[in-house]
């Protein structure tokens, strides 16, 4: 069986909140019926690694183009210069990714670019 949402930041304190007054998780389980007993009880056990109850970062690289750096290769491909090379590109984001990458984006992004050089 696959994961579910992720509980709220609100719903995590709540529970934490139920079992710090002596609640069992069964009790907690029977206010929130939608939430599984595993669940509840992975919340209450991971509630000192959280800070405020919120999600901690993923693992793993973060991405190397900010979001300003994705949205401006947008730009200058289908706004400015439709025909611009890789290498131009490239050039564009002080090469802080790999030609490879930069296919990959512009395919995520539905963009067909000359391969020029």
């Amino acid at each position: 069986m696959g994961r579910g949402p992720e509980l709220s930041p609100q719903l995590r304190s709540r529970i934490c909140e139920l079992r710090s007054i002596g609640w069992t998780t069964g009790q907690i389980h029977k206010k929130h019926p939608d939430v599984p007993i595993s669940t509840i009880k992975s919340t209450i056990r991971r509630e000192a690694l959280r800070e405020n109850n919120v999600s901690r970062p993923r693992t793993g690289a973060r991405r190397k183009l900010t979001e300003e750096d994705r949205d401006y290769l947008y730009d200058l491909v289908v706004h400015q210069n439709p025909n611009i090379t890789h290498a131009d590109l490239l050039e564009a984001v002080d090469h802080k990714i790999k030609a490879r990458s930069l296919q990959y984006l512009l395919r995520e992004m539905g963009i067909r670019t000359s391969h020029g050089g």
